[in-house]
């Protein structure tokens, strides 16, 4: 039985950049165990090792997962796993898969060795991550729903999905005519994002998107789940409406009443617009409060640089507010949540983001 824990989210990256770097410690049975969700940068990466030295005086990590992939998550493990003892290393290996996707490319000098190849160069942090892992010897293991670790549950991605559906789309996979497409869009988006249009939003106008998407890497986010103490916790990683749509499914499958429990939630992608829906947050953490004097008695954490602009973006804060979380963003600094831990000195209260009756409208 958990007795007492503490979830921390570690400042990384400056400007726009943001990333994820998250400690979840916590005693089981009189047993200190740590887990390791996302590293961030090489620099993030070397703060939480400082971190866990100074503060749990352990060198030790029990399960260190990978969410995604992408750089400003898998980074930093990289550093983690040459200077920390891990016991268990989580991430999925896409390049094990190549003869499963080969027929999804129309080229027929590809070899699913050498799609193989590819896939390992162009993830070459993550495989780097799973070198270091056998270097050592620690199990690897690919965080598929329904996995176990520790007291989490893994909600998504299934693996099917994964395989058939996500990994073919990587970008980093080689690149299919659609994707080049999405790439020019994205351009032309990013243009607009130096234009704000600000749109009044009172507590009970919600005025998140409803057809958004994201990239299949982000996807492929692993989403945890825990119920401690009769208090459930969301780790979402980069996941899209997508993967929260899978991650809901499986708990709704499974008996799982994520919306009964929780308290505590990782906003996903560091609060960007393209990752939510009023439909998805509904299902998966529950329907807004009629009364913007109710108590916001949850919490949710983000991840987001100290200067961006654009994370989190208000209008999904807001989303979070309505559903009774207080939403507290790093910005360069670590923020904790805890119960039965030691007080640190020198720590102080995080102020929570207020609610936003004006929000950026770049969507229209």
């Amino acid at each position: 039985m958990i007795t007492n824990y503490e979830i921390e989210f570690l400042p990384v990256g400056n400007g726009e950049k943001s990333g994820d770097c998250i400690l979840f410690h916590y005693f089981e049975d009189g047993v200190e165990k740590i887990i390791v969700y996302d590293g961030g940068t090489k620099t993030s990466g070397e703060a939480m090792v400082a971190h866990i030295k100074k503060y749990y005086g352990t060198e030790k990590i029990d399960y260190l997962i990978n969410s995604h992939p992408d750089g400003d998550h898998v980074s930093g493990l990289i550093y983690v796993l040459e200077n920390m003892e891990v016991g268990e290393v989580w991430i999925h290996q896409p390049w094990k898969y190549s003869k499963e996707i080969l027929d999804l490319f129309h080229d027929g000098r590809m070899t699913a060795n050498s799609l193989s190849e590819r896939m390992k160069e162009k993830l070459r942090m993550a495989h780097r991550v799973y070198e270091l892992a056998e270097e050592k010897s620690i199990p690897v293991r690919e965080p598929y729903a329904g996995a176990q670790i520790g007291p989490f549950t893994v909600l998504s991605p299934d693996k099917e999905w994964y395989i058939k559906t996500l990994v073919p789309d990587f970008s980093k996979t080689p690149t299919k005519a659609k994707l080049v497409i999405e790439k020019f869009v994205d351009s032309i988006e990013s243009l607009a994002e130096t234009v704000k249009n600000l749109l009044l939003e009172a507590w009970g106008e919600e005025n998140l998107p409803n057809n958004v998407e994201t990239s299949a890497e982000n996807d492929s986010s692993v989403i945890l789940y825990a119920d401690i103490l009769n208090k459930g916790f969301l780790l979402t990683g980069d996941s899209g409406v997508m993967a929260l749509n899978q991650a809901a499914e499986y708990a709704e499958n499974n008996g799982l009443k994520i919306k009964d429990y929780i308290q505590f939630v990782q906003i996903p992608h560091h609060g960007s617009r393209r990752n939510v829906s009023t439909e998805t947050l509904d299902r998966l953490i529950g329907s807004t409060s009629s009364s913007e004097h109710s108590v916001l008695n949850k919490t949710a954490f983000v991840s987001a640089s100290t200067s961006s602009t654009k994370h989190p973006r208000d209008r999904v804060v807001n989303a979070f507010m309505r559903r009774g979380f207080k939403v507290v963003a790093t910005k360069g600094n670590t923020i904790r949540k805890y119960y039965k831990m030691p007080e640190r000195n020198g720590w102080g209260v995080a102020q929570p983001l207020d609610f936003s009756y004006e929000v950026d409208d770049t969507d229209n």
